[in-house]
């Protein structure tokens, strides 16, 4: 029999003791990636089941919605508290803004009024404008205004007995004549609606204008 060297030997089982630490670490290599993947699955499927318990939340929420609105039925509208109209504050008219001799403008006093004639506040977009109807064609609109819901919001009154919203409406120059006629427009957000009234003023000019 052929004696093998003892350095052979060993050489031999370096190489195997290699292979089996290389098969080793691919192994835990693998295991690793497997568990790495696992907790991921794991972390996704805790996310999709909360996704779908706030799912179900809502369609439970719109259901329950759909149900009471179903049982008010479609005229429910009319039993709320909404507008049917407006009205203009006895004190709207001329209004003396800077402490000078005559009127500046008109301070319009809007009241949104329900359907038992009550004032109500009411969220809405508020156009106005003021016409001397007595002058020329052409120079009859003096100015014109125009306030979003939020800008309107600014100009509610509450206080005591007083409820309405205040505007103050200059004009740039005086009128001609002492007669102004204020149309103001109202568009109310719950109903959609729009709602106008018109009022003759009697103002008081500055001597020069007169």
């Amino acid at each position: 029999m052929k004696h093998i060297p003892p350095l052979i030997h060993s050489g031999v089982w370096f190489v195997l003791l290699g292979v089996l630490a290389l098969a080793g670490g691919c192994s835990v290599s693998q295991q690793s990636a497997a568990q790495i993947d696992l907790q991921r699955c794991r972390r996704e499927n805790r996310k999709l089941k909360a996704q779908i318990e706030q799912m179900q939340s809502i369609i439970t929420k719109q259901r329950r919605q759909i149900r009471t609105l179903t049982r008010l039925g479609d005229k429910r509208l009319e039993n709320l508290f909404h507008i049917v109209g407006i009205k203009f504050g006895r004190f709207t008219g001329g209004v003396d803004l800077d402490g000078k001799a005559g009127d500046d403008g008109i301070r319009v006093y809007l009241r949104p009024i329900d359907r038992d004639g009550d004032v109500i506040k009411a969220a809405g977009e508020v156009k106005i404008q003021l016409f001397d109807l007595a002058a020329s064609a052409g120079k009859r609109l003096l100015i014109a205004y125009a306030y979003d819901v939020k800008e309107a919001a600014k100009h509610w009154r509450a206080g005591g007995l007083t409820y309405h919203y205040r505007f103050d409406c200059r004009w740039k120059k005086p009128p001609a004549h002492d007669e102004i006629t204020v149309r103001v427009e109202f568009t109310d957000y719950l109903t959609g609606k729009t709602f106008t009234a018109q009022k003759l003023c009697k103002v008081h000019l500055p001597p020069m204008s007169r």
